[in-house]
């Protein structure tokens, strides 16, 4: 349909030749408007830059087809619009470029969607934007506008590390990598107020590097009487609209050449509407693995891993003392991940210290699997330190600087280390050799590919034709090619190009031995930095990978660690809610055995991610809640957190959970294994301490006798629990739970008993045993699980 200059298109896109833009509808409110494509390029060095804004346009439209077209002589940009009749609110777009002079040119940046303004129905002071950070340490968290830029350490090693794109030209400008969540934080007054949350987010990131950039100039109070105008359907001035923040999708093409008549085409970029922020977010990463391929393995694996604890310091007779350690535990880990430290320097693999290593990695990894484990080795495969045999036989192997110095990816206590340059032959056909020794002749069966990132730094290459991200991925498909099916998990690893080659992906900075950094820095080692990411980065889980959510520290603070109680514990249990890798970092012949109940409780993982319903509103979110479901029944396990350092009264609203207001609920608190009755709209906790993480289980309540849970896992029966089997006879109710875990340890499992239901009898494994009674109407069974265990009741009244 045309009315005037616009053209609708499926409710849902309306097209402006004249001004070369278009603008997205959802729900019969506009969302974006004004949005356009350009793209920036040179032509001997000349810079140069065309929108579609500059005309005329040629456009076309077949079915859900729609496209825009304008050539300056030299380029011509065409920008596709798919609109789907399905699903509502929706649309994908994607920008071509081709050569149409007789000159090369060099194509710096492709910007999918360019100027658009939007409304979410409240005004920008009351946004979240979802930042995701360029790797795996990078922070992702969903930043509040009005509390501007976070302030990072402004360093050049921090921004090698995660600042992968030239600074934006406008200051106040929050950029989040390959996609973003835009979401109201706050209800809008009035009736004619809606929210909206919108994604942005490329959905393919095999050829180029993109972002996300939301400009955050002007006026606030400007902005927000234009929103409120806007949302009552009134037209704002043009010098009010002019402060209203805007959006840039931007695929950065690495100034690739097109000869004439070559093409280049941006990465898709999807944009979506929905008033479900989350849901949004669950949509993006669907998307993604889809179109990439992810690999998801069918479940999770567990393991041991060298650094927590000795930092490079550990000798082979490290590694064997707590794979005996393992073993004599009886601790259901499948993997000894023997870290760095174990060679003669960065890109020197194959040449471990003899001093700590004298038997070599080939023998270490046979005493390995001799012991029933699976052998694993860390590696940062695209780097060579200066002082390494590696550089200094191929200097001309590494990434060069604008000046033509090596560059500098990182220092590796202390020392310089290179980036590899992953387009050149020879460091290819390195590559495959050293991983065909790694993987067929020293039997590794996993490997943690680190420090990935310095594969994708910006410099001169041998083939300046390939851009970041397909030089980063031709150096992870030759490692793939060579170890086949074998377990990579990725680390300082930038995520999007990684997708499809992975099967597991750090996905904050290390967690580490003290809460908080020794300086301002959100990616710098703490435990807190790291639990950051593990909850703000749980969706990605079972979509584009297994999150590897980083190690377990349980051991005690006379034992190499400064985590009191409270932190340890929160520690593994959004480890545990996280659903992903569970790695231990402790050491076993030196940690008290008590602790061990705490790994024990995360074994195995559950494999699903747990929710963080308030990332939108708390930058450190608050509620982690992990639905679970099983044949015999369903509850939730919420984990309340409390970041702050003081303690508090915290109270959970249950129809902020989903539940149902008015419905009674069984609660039980986990750490304090305390229960705390029935409930029925909120749940409090009176003494919420520092750093703590309340785990509470919430389960609907029955007027019949009920299995209400068990402490053998922090799922509280998602894992161990195989079945629970109820029979009625003469009156009475008689119920069988069936348990099977890896291992020994003790734990309860308890039953909720209502008025005037009482127990009659109770076995263990075919014996009589008596039962606890942990609260009026609760009762509990206690005992040492091995493998596996029935639990019999039978109830009376």
């Amino acid at each position: 349909m045309t009315e005037g200059s616009e053209i609708f298109i499926r409710e849902r896109l309306i097209l402006n030749p004249a001004e070369g833009t278009i603008e997205f509808v959802y729900r019969a409110r506009s969302v974006l408007s004004g949005a356009t494509a350009e793209a920036t390029y040179r032509v001997e060095g000349l810079a140069r830059r065309l929108s579609l804004r500059d005309g005329p346009v040629a456009y076309g439209i077949a079915q859900d087809l729609v496209s825009l077209s304008h050539s300056d002589g030299q380029v011509q940009l065409t920008w596709n619009i798919l609109a789907r009749p399905e699903p509502e609110g929706q649309l994908s777009l994607w920008l071509e470029v081709v050569n149409v002079g007789a000159e090369p040119v060099q194509v710096d940046e492709l910007r999918v969607l360019r100027g658009s303004t939007f409304e979410l129905g409240a005004p920008p002071n009351e946004w979240s934007f979802y930042q995701n950070g360029w790797q795996s340490w990078s922070p992702a968290f969903a930043r509040h506008v009005a509390d501007g830029l976070h302030v990072d350490p402004a360093t050049e090693g921090y921004r090698t590390k995660h600042q992968p794109h030239p600074a934006p030209s406008q200051p106040k400008t929050l950029a989040s990598e390959w996609f973003t969540v835009i979401s109201p934080k706050f209800k809008v007054r009035g009736p004619k107020s809606v929210k909206s949350s919108l994604l942005l987010g490329f959905v393919t990131a095999e050829e180029q590097l993109s972002e996300i950039r939301l400009g955050v100039e002007g006026e606030v109070a400007n902005a927000r009487r234009t929103i409120t105008r806007v949302v009552e359907g009134l037209k704002p001035p043009a010098s009010v609209r002019e402060n209203v923040p805007s959006l840039e999708a931007i695929c950065h093409a690495d100034g690739v050449t097109l000869a004439p008549g070559e093409r280049l085409i941006s990465e898709p970029l999807l944009v979506a509407a929905d008033e479900d922020p989350l849901a949004l977010l669950d949509r993006y990463a669907t998307h993604l693995g889809e179109r990439m391929e992810a690999r998801v393995p069918p479940r999770p694996p567990t393991g041991w891993c060298s650094w927590y604890y000795f930092y490079g310091e550990n000798s082979e007779a490290d590694v064997l003392a707590n794979m005996v350690g393992i073993a004599r535990e009886r601790l259901p880990l499948e993997v000894i991940l023997i870290d760095d430290g174990y060679e003669t320097a960065i890109g020197d693999w194959l040449t471990p210290d003899p001093a700590k290593f004298p038997q070599g990695m080939g023998w270490l990894a046979e005493q390995i699997r001799a012991g029933g484990y699976v052998p694993g080795l860390w590696i940062a495969p695209f780097a060579a330190s200066a002082g390494s045999q590696l550089f200094a036989d191929h200097p001309d192997w590494v990434i060069r600087d604008e000046d033509g110095q090596p560059l500098v990816a990182w220092h590796h206590f202390g020392e310089v280390v290179h980036a590899l340059d992953l387009t050149h032959p020879a460091v290819q056909e390195w590559l495959r050799t050293l991983f065909h020794t790694l993987s067929d002749e020293w039997g590794y069966g996993l490997f943690k590919l680190d420090f990935l990132y310095a594969g994708a730094l910006a410099g001169q290459r041998h083939d300046p034709q390939m851009t970041r991200a397909q030089a980063l991925r031709r150096g992870l498909e030759i490692i793939r090619e060579v170890v086949g099916e074998k377990f990579l998990l990725g680390c300082g690893a930038p995520l999007g190009p990684c997708v499809g080659l992975v099967d597991g992906m750090r996905i904050g900075p290390d967690v580490a031995i003290n809460w908080r950094p020794f300086w301002p820095d959100l990616s710098a080692s703490a435990a807190e930095n790291g639990l950051r990411n593990v909850v703000s980065r749980a969706f990605l889980h079972n979509r584009l990978w297994a999150n590897d959510p980083d190690c377990v520290l349980v051991r005690t603070r006379d034992d190499e660690s400064d985590l009191v109680l409270n932190e340890m514990r929160t520690l593994v249990s959004l480890v545990g809610l996280s659903g992903g890798l569970v790695l231990s970092g402790d050491n076993f012949p030196s940690i008290r055995p008590g602790r061990l109940k705490y790994l024990r409780q995360i074994l195995p993982p559950y494999g699903q991610a747990a929710i963080p319903l308030d990332l939108f509103e708390n930058e450190l979110p608050e509620l982690f809640v992990l639905p679970v479901q099983r044949e015999f029944g369903a509850w939730l396990v919420v984990g309340v957190i409390n970041w702050g350092d003081r303690t508090r009264k915290t109270t959970v609203d249950l129809a902020r959970l989903g539940l149902e207001p008015g419905q009674p609920y069984h609660a039980y608190h986990y750490w304090r294994r305390r229960y705390l009755g029935v409930v029925r709209d909120r749940v409090t906790i009176p003494r919420h301490q520092p750093h703590e993480t309340a785990l509470l289980l919430l389960k609907p309540a029955s007027e019949e006798p009920q299995f209400l849970t068990s402490t053998f896992h922090v799922t509280q029966g998602g894992v161990e629990v195989k079945a629970v089997d109820w029979t009625v006879d003469d009156g009475g109710r008689r119920v069988v739970v069936t348990l099977e875990k890896a291992g020994r340890q003790f734990g309860e499992l308890l039953f909720a008993v209502p008025e005037p239901w009482r127990v009659a009898q109770a076995w263990l494994n075919g014996r009589r045993r008596g039962v606890n009674h942990i609260a009026p109407g609760v009762v509990g069974m206690g005992f040492h699980l091995e493998e596996r265990a029935v639990v019999e009741m039978a109830f009376e009244r």
